[in-house]
């Protein structure tokens, strides 16, 4: 892949993500909030059946720039959906301890999974490790719909709060 074909596929998943970051709101009202989170999970293993049935060259160019795209669009509608679940359920002196974990949970897992499928690639080669990738990005999906997530519509009302201390008080 040259360096233009790559830069032109990700500025158009770039792209799908704005789209997707625009859009999310509007997503979550007309089809609800938990299953705006959890088409945002399905689609990425869906997102692997056109790249391991097209082969090298333009047409698989093509297919991962659009892939990515919606990949994309999905992953920021979810994910800002997901976040904002997170806020509104979360008690606000908790909120930054609650984002720390969030954040240290995913992206400390990648370089471990961009190391497991590197391995598996030498292994296994490129497209049983798409497959295998896949197939474990189930998981979550199944879980969401086991969970209460599967019906939820709309944000639920955020627990009564209770006064916050002034920064000057402390917390004795």
């Amino acid at each position: 892949m040259t360096p233009t074909a790559f830069g032109v596929i990700m500025g158009v998943g770039g792209a799908g993500s704005l789209a997707g970051a625009l859009l999310a709101p509007k997503i979550a009202s007309r089809i609800g909030i938990g299953p705006t989170i959890i088409v945002g999970f399905a689609v990425s293993p869906l997102a692997q059946v056109p790249l391991l049935l097209t082969g090298p060259g333009l047409r698989w160019q093509t297919a991962l720039a659009l892939v990515l795209a919606v990949q994309l669009f999905w992953a920021t509608a979810s994910g800002t959906s997901q976040r904002s679940l997170r806020q509104t359920l979360c008690d606000p002196r908790f909120q930054g301890r609650m984002q720390a974990a969030s954040t240290t949970v995913t992206a400390g897992a990648r370089p471990l999974a961009a190391a497991t499928a590197g391995a598996l690639v030498l292994y296994l080669g490129v497209h049983t490790t798409l497959t295998v990738g896949a197939l474990f990005q189930l998981a979550p999906v199944a879980l969401l719909l086991l969970s209460p997530v599967r019906t939820m519509r709309d944000m639920p009302a955020p627990a009564p709060r209770t006064a916050l201390p002034s920064a000057r008080e402390g917390s004795s």
